[in-house]
């Protein structure tokens, strides 16, 4: 018995994966949704995904620290932790396995759209920031909002700097 795994099968695994994470994403959602209406539901959820994104760009910091690397938005890839392998650019708007398990529910449920432009924009620019100390984000592109990409911009940003974010609780873009 060989111990390679073929790619297609190691991207399957990894995609299967993330769709179990964005399904879940969607029902603990969909449950603040219920039991704290949509405003309730945006605070929280943009709450959680504030403290889990800061907590992985503070794993990057240390990463980047131990290798070498600049804080650059460059550099973001390099110390992430997203599985890259199941993002698949060869499927098209599917290429993230997210962004293709959202856009079923968003089809038959167009609530659920600003929750997952939530997911990206809070993620993914705090990340940005609390990695660069310097770099704000902002996606230009998002499949979950309808564009067939996905396509981000980086900009050095004053109020990063000066240890503002974006998407902290409490904080005003």
């Amino acid at each position: 018995m060989s111990d390679m795994i073929p790619a297609s099968r190691a991207v399957g695994e990894v995609r299967m994966m993330a769709t179990q994470f964005a399904e879940l994403y969607y029902q603990f959602v969909r449950e603040l949704r219920e039991a704290l209406g949509d405003e309730g539901a945006m605070r929280v959820a943009q709450k959680a995904l504030y403290a889990r994104a800061s907590e992985r760009a503070r794993a990057m910091v240390t990463s980047a620290a131990s290798e070498g690397l600049e804080r650059t938005p460059e550099n973001i890839p390099r110390t992430s932790d997203v599985p890259y392998l199941g993002w698949d650019a060869s499927l098209g708007r599917d290429h993230c396995p997210y962004g293709a398990a959202w856009i079923k529910r968003i089809n038959a449920e167009p609530w659920f759209r600003p929750y997952a432009r939530l997911y990206c924009d809070v993620t993914d620019t705090t990340i940005a920031e609390e990695f660069t100390g310097r770099f704000s984000h902002r996606l230009i592109k998002n499949v979950v909002l309808g564009d067939d990409t996905c396509a981000r911009t980086y900009f050095e940003d004053a109020a990063v700097k000066a240890g503002r974010r974006t998407y902290a609780p409490g904080e005003d873009a």
